[in-house]
């Protein structure tokens, strides 16, 4: 007779997933930003990303598994975006080092 419990625990666990995904897609949306603030020529400060998309990891790993498809699609959008990012900073001066 646990029906209550199991079910106030698989509402709340639906919760956290939703709220999981919502939080990858608005780190998505600031990914989208920070994209187009380096095309403008802005410098970007991304200290403490890979900590950020480290939480958003292990938060997905705490979803319900049915959430699963969902949030892998999404944290493999992000990948995708973290690289492209990547890709279009610029690559620092190594002043005083030999060619």
């Amino acid at each position: 007779m646990n029906t209550d419990l199991e079910d106030s625990t698989g509402a709340e666990a639906s919760r956290h997933g939703m709220a999981v995904l919502a939080a990858i897609k608005a780190m998505g949306e600031s990914l989208t930003q920070a994209e187009a603030s380096l095309a403008e020529g802005y410098a970007l400060d991304l200290a403490g990303l890979d900590a950020e998309i480290g939480r958003l990891c292990a938060a997905a790993g705490a979803a319900p598994a049915a959430m699963a498809p969902a949030l892998r699609r999404n944290l493999e959008a992000l990948l995708t975006q973290v690289e492209r990012l990547q890709a279009a900073l610029p690559r620092p001066n190594n002043v005083g080092e030999r060619p």
